[in-house]
């Protein structure tokens, strides 16, 4: 029972989980910085046109900010899902759902 319990919950499971939480928090916020960039752009450049339209332009700022919470969210929920080796260092995560996140 013990090899099988190993063969399906290897150690690196929870490695390839909080890999999964790196990226997801890591791409977010670069999204959201990129996106904040080029929304800054067209901010300027729609200011020098018309600089009435500046403050309706701020809407893709704010969604860009959502997208990096949006981030810091999901990665909160998916550390919350890797559990912790059982006594005696038996681990029940495994490296489907490691694979998964």
């Amino acid at each position: 029972m013990a090899d099988y319990m190993y063969d399906t919950c290897p150690s690196i499971a929870p490695f390839l989980g909080y890999m999964g939480v790196a990226s997801s928090i890591i791409l977010a916020n670069v999204g959201a910085a990129y996106g904040t960039h080029k929304a800054g752009v067209g901010i300027m450049r729609s200011g020098i046109k018309s600089p009435e339209l500046i403050w309706r332009n701020l809407i893709p700022v704010v969604m860009a900010g959502v997208n990096g919470i949006y981030g810091l969210i999901t990665s909160i929920i998916i550390v919350g899902a890797i559990s912790a080796p059982q006594d005696g260092g038996v681990y029940t995560y495994s490296l489907y759902t490691g694979a998964a996140h």
